[in-house]
C-alpha cells in the first residue's frame, strides 16, 4: 500500500515538472536533491526529537501514519503529514490567504512568460512568502512577528468594526523590517539558483567584502554577521500539540486562529453547526482526509533575549528553540493516551538550531546584548526569573558554547574595551 501511495504521489509531482525537465534537465536533477524538494531536515529533526532513532527519510519516503498509538514516535508521522508539511512542491495551498501557489516547478517559477521563447519571469518575493512566513525565516524580513493565538490579541480596527483580514492564517505585530527589504531587495537577489539547489550557500560576504575596522576586530571574527546585525529574532517556545479524535470543539472558541487556515475554517464551521461535525483533517502529502484534529499553541513568543551556539561551520550564531514540543493525544473513546508528554527516554523533546534572523540593520546590537545577556552568561542557571525561559540543551548542526567561551565573554578584556568605548563616546558628545 505504501509503495502504491508513494508511486502515485511521485507521478503527480512530476506530471507538470517533466515538461520543464525537457528543457531544464540539469535544474530538475538538482531540484530533486534540494531541501525544497525533500524537506528532509525538518522531517528527520522532528522524528528524532519524538523518539525515532537514526531517522533518514524524505517527504517522498515518509511512512504512512500508524493507527495503533502508544507513544510519541507512533504519532510523529501523522503530525508531520497533517500539521507540518503543508508547504511542499506537490501542494498548491493549505487554506491561508497569501499561501496559494503553483504546483511542482511552478510552485516557485511563476509567472512564466507566454510569448516568444520559453523564458521564466523573476521569482517574486510573494512566492517565497507563500511558504516562508509565520515562525519561519521570511516573514521576519518584512518585520512580521506572529501574534499569540487567543482572540483577545486581535483588534476590530476596520471602519465597520470587523477584525482586519488575516494573512498566512494569523495576525502580526509589525516590527522593524530588514534593511535589504527597505532598499527594495527581494529574496532571490541574495538566494540565487545555486543556493536554492544546495550547490553553494549564500554568504553576506558575497556582497559585503569590505568591513569597517571599528567593531570587526579579531575577537569577533567567529561571529556570524546576523548575530550582531539582526535587530530582533523570533523565539517561539514550547509548542503544545494535541491530536483529539473527539468532537469536543467548544473550548477552542477563542483559539480558532492557530496559524492553520484549514483548522480555522473547520472550527468556525463546527462551532456554528447544530449537528456534530466529525473531526477530520487532511493529510497534506496524500491529500486524504483522516480522523482526528491537530490543535497547537506556543507557551510564549518573544523577540527579547536570545541564546548563542556554535554552528557546525565554526561560526557563533543565534539559536532558535524551533523544535520544542509537548505532546497529547485523546482517542475516540475520550481516553488520554498521551497527556502533555515532554520527554522521551529522559530527554526533553526539543532541538535548538543555529540560524540567521532576516532582520538585518546597518547598526549592530549593543555589546551588552551578548555580554550581559543572562541566557548566555549564566548557562548553569535553571531558569529565568520572569518567564522561566529555557537554556540551550540539544543542538543540531552545532554545539553549545563552551565554558571557556562563556568565561571569555565575562572577562576583564571585554570590560576594559567597553569602558574605553564608553568614555570615548562621552568625549565625542562633549
Amino acid at each position: 500500500m505504501f509503495k502504491i501511495v508513494t508511486t502515485l504521489f511521485l507521478t503527480s509531482l512530476f506530471l507538470f515538472a517533466s515538461n520543464c525537465a525537457t528543457c531544464h534537465p540539469k535544474e530538475a536533477k538538482n531540484c530533486k536533491k534540494s531541501l525544497h524538494y525533500t524537506l528532509k531536515n525538518a522531517i528527520n529533526i522532528t522524528r528524532v526529537a519524538w523518539g525515532i532513532k537514526d531517522s533518514n527519510v524524505t517527504i517522498q519516503t515518509l511512512p504512512l501514519p500508524k493507527t495503533d498509538i502508544k507513544d510519541t514516535k507512533d504519532l510523529v508521522d501523522d503530525f508531520l503529514r497533517r500539521k507540518c508539511l503543508k508547504c511542499h512542491l506537490g501542494n498548491r495551498t493549505s487554506g491561508e490567504k497569501g499561501m496559494k501557489r503553483g504546483k511542482d516547478c511552478l510552485a516557485c517559477h511563476t509567472p512564466h512568460q507566454k510569448k516568444g521563447s520559453c523564458q521564466r519571469g523573476k521569482i517574486s518575493m510573494n512566492i517565497c512568502l507563500s511558504c516562508h512566513n509565520k515562525e519561519f525565516v521570511g516573514g521576519d524580513y518584512l518585520g512580521l512577528f506572529p501574534k499569540d493565538y487567543d482572540k483577545s490579541y486581535r483588534a476590530p480596527l476596520t471602519k465597520d468594526g470587523r477584525y482586519p483580514p488575516k494573512k498566512y492564517g494569523i495576525d502580526f505585530h509589525h516590527l522593524s523590517s530588514d534593511i535589504h527589504f527597505k532598499l527594495g531587495m527581494s529574496c532571490v537577489d541574495c538566494h540565487k539558483k545555486d543556493d536554492m539547489q544546495g550547490i553553494k550557500k549564500t554568504s553576506c560576504k558575497d556582497c559585503h567584502k569590505s568591513l569597517t575596522p571599528k567593531n570587526h576586530t579579531s575577537y569577533h571574527k567567529k561571529l556570524a554577521c546576523s548575530t550582531c546585525h539582526s535587530s530582533w529574532n523570533n523565539n517561539s517556545y514550547e509548542l503544545s500539540v494535541f491530536r483529539d479524535d473527539t468532537s469536543d470543539y467548544k473550548k477552542w472558541k477563542n483559539l480558532t486562529l492557530q496559524e492553520d487556515g484549514y483548522l480555522t475554517n473547520f472550527l468556525n464551521r463546527a462551532l456554528k453547526s447544530k449537528r456534530k461535525i466529525p473531526p477530520k483533517m487532511p493529510d497534506w502529502v496524500s491529500h486524504e482526509f483522516k480522523d482526528g484534529i491537530w490543535y497547537s499553541g506556543y507557551r510564549y513568543k518573544r523577540w527579547e533575549h536570545f541564546n548563542l551556539v556554535n554552528s557546525s561551520d565554526g561560526r557563533i550564531m543565534i539559536a532558535r528553540p524551533l523544535f520544542q514540543y509537548r505532546i497529547s493525544y485523546r482517542d475516540k473513546s475520550g481516553k488520554m493516551v498521551l497527556d502533555d508528554v515532554s520527554r522521551v527516554e529522559g530527554k526533553k523533546i526539543e532541538v535548538w538550531l543555529p540560524y540567521s534572523p532576516h532582520t538585518i540593520s546597518k547598526k549592530s546590537k549593543s555589546c551588552e546584548s551578548c555580554h550581559a545577556n543572562p541566557l548566555v552568561i549564566n548557562p548553569k542557571k535553571s531558569g529565568y526569573e520572569v518567564l522561566d525561559m529555557q537554556l540551550v540543551s540539544r543542538v543540531v548542526n552545532g554545539s553549545k558554547l563552551t565554558k571557556k567561551q562563556i568565561e571569555k565573554m565575562k572577562s576583564n578584556l571585554y570590560k576594559k574595551v567597553r569602558a574605553k568605548m564608553f568614555f570615548a563616546e562621552k568625549q565625542n558628545d562633549n
